[in-house]
């Protein structure tokens, strides 16, 4: 895992690409190279997992061919045994190389080869062009702006903060962090840089239109007819047991992060009797300085029955965190805010599991995959309960109860969900993804910027939107694509990138497999989910398979999530930080202050605003430390 700035053209001033780096520093501790000329520059910083010699070091270059590379090719092994038979000789022991030799002899049909998380960039010199690469699930990150004849590459968009770059604020971007926690790629926070999206790379010449290609496609229909539900659960257990073996390999200490839920415990089931010493298991604790953290946030007891079932070398790690000083170094490790709360516990988790491990596996995608979020229930029974009788009533009387106190809020749950049987199933999903549904008049001071032509399109848009999954694979396999296009690529996996980074940790995701996405994107939901709304049984393949691995009683206990007591700081040691805000001229002077005031007399009162505050305090945060102004 590392952290890679490079520049397609010349740097504009001396040591440009250098202070580019600088951004990028902390995502690679180990060791740090660089490539420089006047028609090509690169600088990265690396954390040596594999190969970790200096034999791995990058920029990395054979013949022509120059190549930085930011994740880890899981099966690179097997391609490296491949061209080792034809003959060729590797320099090193890393997964870096195989890169190089696989562009020699593939050129672009490469990155369909890969099984891993990268974010690729590889200058070929004799042909004098520029190619550029992102993972499937878009694990790691890719930021690119061309401007002014030349074309500049980052690991980070903080990366372009530091060159010589203009760099307009997208006003857009805050109206998307602020609404759905989230900036979707390609778009970001600044109006000349764009992401490249997840499953493409891009052909690159300096004096033409940047070429963007997808070579990662949704999958077609695979038809499982006449396979008996047990043949198909096996074929689901063998797909699992094999993703998460793969992602074992590393020449530095692994860990896992362990909530004591589902996906987590069956990834530590599933490889601790794959290896031969104790594995190494975290969870985290909050204490201390988090007043009101209440006892349904705290997961650590379920996780040590998991760690004591299984033998593993489990710690506890206490936490003992300030909110608003919690506030400040989030916003200093998102270079593009993600105003998803769980990003709190994943950055101290992180921090506190770094002395021990350089490689930690998270049980992120297991929703999306196999169906764990109640809102998948919700769209199940959207068209049957669209026209019930009475449900207006229902939905008042729910309303007048208000939210519930706990972390599953289920009150505020049922409330949103009828809400949106008043509406069509695509735009309920995307009302239960919200935070807030004002609009940009009532939320800001500035004019709404007129809509930007995207040069690229985003995953969900390339599909037809969340309109076009829903025909495709059906409402709730519908939904869980869409959610793994967009939610999981841009909040969760964003998130757990910047957070792990921040602390030099890499991060994997054993669930994400493109051959398990495949075969569990049509797969009939009888499979993920059933029964009522509320009643939550979700997951329904996945906890069966987990029961050959964890307790049942940790299997079938209610989802709780990784989540930090949010709502209940803004009441408490937070809540100076909303009155400072209304006081002042929130974010820079763009969000109007009556906006502010409202979100947080209604959190009073008892509704749950968290997400929409808790967002405008980060963002605030974050435009306070680049010196964001707006006139107002």
């Amino acid at each position: 895992m590392c952290g890679f700035v490079a520049i397609l053209g010349k740097q504009k001033t001396k040591r440009e690409i250098h202070r580019m780096a600088l951004a990028v520093a902390m995502r690679g501790p180990d060791d740090s190279g660089e490539y420089i000329t006047t028609d090509f520059s690169a600088i990265h910083h690396r954390l040596a997992i594999i190969g970790a010699d200096e034999r791995g070091y990058q920029p990395m270059q054979i013949d022509d061919i120059v190549v930085v590379f930011n994740g880890c090719i899981y099966n690179y092994q097997a391609l490296r045994q491949q061209f080792e038979k034809d003959g060729i000789h590797f320099q090193s022991d890393c997964d870096t190389e195989i890169l190089l030799h696989l562009y020699q002899r593939f050129g672009t049909s490469m990155f369909a080869m890969l099984h891993g998380m990268f974010a690729i960039v590889l200058w070929d010199k004799r042909n004098n062009i520029c190619l550029i690469a992102r993972d499937a699930f878009g694990e790691k990150p890719l930021f690119v702006c061309a401007q002014d004849g030349r074309v500049g590459f980052s690991s980070l968009l903080s990366g372009f903060e530091k060159g010589d770059w203009a760099l307009t604020p997208n006003l857009l971007a805050v109206r998307d962090i602020l609404l759905t926690m989230r900036v979707e790629a390609p778009r970001t926070m600044y109006q000349e840089v764009s992401q490249l999206p997840a499953g493409c790379y891009a052909i690159v010449k300096l004096g033409e239109a940047i070429s963007i290609r997808r070579y990662h496609f949704l999958p077609d229909e695979k038809q499982t007819l006449g396979r008996s539900p047990d043949d198909v659960q096996n074929d689901v257990k063998t797909l699992i047991e094999d993703a998460f073996c793969m992602r074992m390999i590393s020449d530095k200490p692994l860990g896992i992060f362990l909530s004591g839920g589902v996906d987590s415990s069956l990834i530590a089931g599933v490889l601790a009797r794959q290896v031969s010493q104790p594995l190494h298991t975290f969870s985290v604790r909050f204490s201390g300085g988090l007043s009101g953290a209440l006892d349904d946030y705290d997961e650590s007891g379920f996780a040590q029955t998991v760690a004591d079932y299984l033998g593993t070398n489990h710690q506890t790690l206490e936490v003992n965190a300030n909110a608003q000083d919690s506030l400040n170094d989030l916003a200093l490790a998102f270079d593009q805010p993600i105003s998803n709360a769980a990003a709190l516990p994943m950055y101290l988790i992180s921090q506190a599991a770094k002395p021990y491990v350089d490689v930690a596996l998270s049980g992120v995608g297991g929703d999306e995959l196999f169906g764990g979020y109640p809102r998948y229930l919700g769209m199940a029974w959207h068209q049957r309960l669209g026209h019930i009788p009475g449900r207006n009533i229902v939905l008042a009387c729910v309303q007048a109860l208000g939210d519930s106190h706990s972390s599953r809020n289920m009150r505020g749950r049922l409330r949103r969900f009828l809400q949106g049987l008043n509406l069509t199933a695509g735009d309920a999903y995307l009302q239960w993804m919200r935070t807030d549904e004002s609009q940009w008049q009532d939320m800001f001071t500035q004019a709404m910027p007129s809509s930007q032509d995207e040069a690229w399109q985003s995953n969900a848009q390339a599909y037809g939107g969340l309109e076009g999954l829903l025909q495709r694979f059906g409402v709730v396999n519908g939904a869980m694509v869409y959610d793994t296009v967009s939610y999981l690529n841009d909040d969760l996996l964003a998130m757990g990138d910047r957070m792990s980074m921040a602390h030099g940790l890499e991060l994997r995701a054993p669930f994400l497999d493109t051959r398990l996405w495949a075969l569990m994107s049509h797969l009939d939901t009888s499979y993920k989910l059933k029964g009522m709304p509320w009643q939550e049984n979700l997951k329904v393949m996945l906890k069966s398979i987990a029961t050959d691995y964890v307790p049942n009683d940790i299997i079938y206990r209610p989802k709780q999530g990784f989540m930090a007591p949010i709502k209940h700081w803004l009441r408490g040691d937070l809540s100076g930080e909303v009155e400072a805000l209304m006081q002042s001229n929130p974010l820079g002077g763009l969000v109007r202050r009556e906006f502010v005031r409202e979100q947080w007399q209604r959190h009073q009162r008892g509704e749950d605003r968290s997400d929409i505050l808790w967002g405008l305090l980060l963002m605030n945060r974050w435009m306070l430390q680049r010196g964001w102004v707006f006139k107002v």
